[in-house]
């Protein structure tokens, strides 16, 4: 089993500010385990899978009105 992160070292990781991480997990809408009640740590290999998930594929530009 590989080591899970910290909240400080998943923000790190992900590049993004510690608080919207714990938004993230209050909101469910990033995978974490949670050992205790106010116990969280995340698995490197779930968020990379995470990540990829959410990757945008480059595509058309929306058009534009010009006036």
């Amino acid at each position: 089993m590989e080591n899970l992160l910290s909240y400080s070292q998943a923000a790190h990781l992900l590049g993004v500010p510690r608080g919207t991480l714990y938004t993230w997990v209050h909101q469910r809408r990033i995978p974490h385990v949670r050992l205790g009640r106010r116990f969280v740590r995340f698995c490197p290999l779930q968020l990379s899978v995470w990540i990829e998930a959410h990757q945008v594929e480059p595509g058309d530009q929306p058009s534009r009105l010009s006036g």
